[in-house]
């Protein structure tokens, strides 16, 4: 992680990584995500989804390219370095939204001080939870509905009511920003950023997210258990990637894992 790097996230709240996919691999995951993917009756807000949202969870399940994904050296050279040299990857999982589907509400926004949803910088270093990234597989422009955050909201100190939220976190206001990336791009944001997405406006094709979520060794958001991949899944890894499924511990961990360099689970594990 450069300079430039550091500093554009720590201003921004997110980072753009070009070239991390290869259009072959966009192409893959996208025939996988087709296959995989099944209508959502209600979108994350509770909408009612008319056929516009569908959800295709646990891709490690699905091969390559999500396995690759895992520790892809171009996005984990940055995630140790703003949540920690030791990391978890705690889902993978694609929303597929069709023109004119309901927005996905901005949420977050505050630092708040938890394990999951903080952020600081000090002295040269940048420290963040829970952190997402997003892969675009087809190039998406400003207008397009893609990915959208108000840059800097990572930052916020102040809670905001709820009618206060909904005139500044609004779609289309001056704050909220849709970030364009071109295919093959990952767009890195700490969860403590005001992130959401517009509504899709394309009608040549869907908008295909492609969603991978990190965190520190010892924190866990999500509850594991129907996350963690299957054994069949996890033969298909290395034991390097096998273990950002290890069980979240900071200390004191189980004989000969205490470095959380031998994996947990799968075939063989220790």
């Amino acid at each position: 992680m450069n300079n430039s790097q550091k500093y554009l996230f720590d201003l921004q709240g997110f980072l753009v990584i070009e070239d991390v996919l290869t259009d072959a691999q966009c192409d893959q995951a996208i025939d996988k995500i087709k296959q995989r993917m099944k209508p959502m009756e209600k979108t994350p807000n509770g909408y009612d989804s008319n056929g516009t949202w569908h959800h295709a969870p646990n891709l490690w399940e699905a091969g390559e390219p999500f396995l690759s994904l895992i520790d892809h050296p171009k996005v984990t050279d940055v995630l140790s370095e703003i949540i920690s040299p030791t990391l978890r990857c705690e889902s993978s999982y694609s929303f597929v939204r069709y023109k004119d589907c309901p927005v996905f509400e901005m949420h977050g926004g505050s630092r708040g001080g938890r394990v999951n949803f903080r952020y600081d910088a000090r002295n040269g270093q940048i420290y963040t939870g829970l952190t997402v990234i997003s892969y675009n597989l087809q190039d998406v422009a400003p207008e397009d509905g893609g990915f959208s955050a108000i840059p800097g909201s990572h930052k916020a100190d102040f809670q905001l009511s709820e009618a206060e939220r909904k005139e500044l976190f609004a779609f289309g206001g001056p704050l909220v920003r849709t970030i364009p990336a071109p295919r093959g791009a990952a767009v890195i944001f700490t969860e403590t950023l005001a992130h959401g997405a517009a509504s899709w406006q394309r009608e040549d094709e869907p908008r295909y997210g492609l969603f991978y979520k990190y965190n520190d060794r010892a924190a866990v958001y999500h509850e594991q258990g129907n996350r963690r991949p299957s054994n069949e899944a996890l033969a298909m890894m290395t034991d390097a990637q096998r273990c950002y499924f290890n069980t979240a511990w900071q200390a004191f961990g189980p004989d000969g894992r205490n470095t959380n360099d031998v994996p947990e689970f799968g075939p063989d594990a220790g």
